[in-house]
């Protein structure tokens, strides 16, 4: 081993975050592949990128639907370390006036000589894959061998969002809710929760704490109303937590509610993110009629 190859294990976290425009195909099938955004310093040859996903659901009336969904994926690479590599990666995706359309997190760990990769980091999309204009990233890891500790990731600064709170009309008859407000997530298991958020079926959410085996989690959850709508509805939530710096920390959606039960989605959370005293909270929901959504 050359004298000037320091090697050291990165037993503390270490971010990465990306932050990339990027056009969206003029055919969806051509990024049923992944598209390589940048290459990742965990593994040699191993790149994030993202690609559309053709997933399947089943809507409130029991009918088949097809979605083309937008993921990020992490190819190439292995761990040729001896110990495994821990991921935690958010991932979001956002409209040319930088409102988000979807937002996902996931926790994997890659064990030894295994391949490098990062599951279920898709979210249902009932919309064109044209909207898509940006894309943004966060990469936190930890347990694999960094041949150069001394270079370190220069973050460019970024400025929070306004707060902003408003509504939209979608084709088929879908309205949009949309806001993005400071939030301080306090103690205790409730966190978070909304006002009647559309007109029709008022639906209500909370984001609760949830731990389960030494881990924590974030529960989205939604609170029904005393007066049950006579028309059956589809809602699709997706939320992101941003740093006080403006920068994306986690994400989550919760998909059909309204009409196929009382639905909760349990995301993994670091910890430290709900011991800060300042977050951001960016919140989209969407309702339209049954088979829409």
């Amino acid at each position: 081993m050359p004298q000037n190859l320091i090697i050291t294990k990165q037993t503390s976290p270490v971010t990465y975050d990306l932050d990339l425009p990027i056009h969206p195909p003029y055919d969806v099938r051509d990024a049923f592949d992944a598209i390589p955004m940048q290459l990742l310093p965990f593994a040699e040859g191993l790149t994030v990128g993202w690609k559309v996903s053709p997933m399947q659901f089943v809507d409130g009336l029991g009918r088949d639907l097809k979605f083309d969904c937008p993921s990020i994926v992490i190819t190439g690479g292995q761990n040729l370390g001896e110990t495994p590599v821990v991921l935690y990666v958010v991932a979001a995706f956002y409209d040319s006036r930088n409102r988000l359309l979807s937002c996902q997190t996931s926790e994997h760990i890659v064990q030894p000589w295994e391949s490098y990769d990062v599951p279920g980091l898709w979210s249902r999309f009932p919309f064109p894959i044209t909207e898509i204009a940006r894309a943004s990233v966060r990469i936190t890891s930890y347990g694999w061998e960094n041949p150069r500790p001394e270079e370190t990731q220069t973050l460019s600064q970024k400025t929070p969002k306004p707060e902003t709170k408003y509504e939209w009309k979608r084709e088929g008859g879908v309205v949009g809710s949309y806001s993005f407000q400071k939030w301080n997530p306090g103690s205790g298991e409730l966190l978070f929760a909304t006002e009647p958020l559309t007109q029709e079926n008022r639906l209500r959410l909370r984001l609760e704490r949830r731990k389960s085996e030494g881990l924590d989690y974030l529960a989205l959850v939604q609170s029904q109303s005393p007066v049950r709508p006579g028309k059956t509805f589809d809602n699709l939530v997706q939320y992101a937590l941003y740093n006080p710096e403006g920068r994306l920390c986690h994400g989550g959606s919760c998909m059909g509610v309204g009409n196929h039960g009382d639905l909760v989605s349990l995301v993994p959370i670091l910890s430290e993110i709900l011991d800060s005293d300042s977050l951001y909270l960016e919140l989209v929901v969407w309702e339209g009629p049954s088979g829409s959504l």
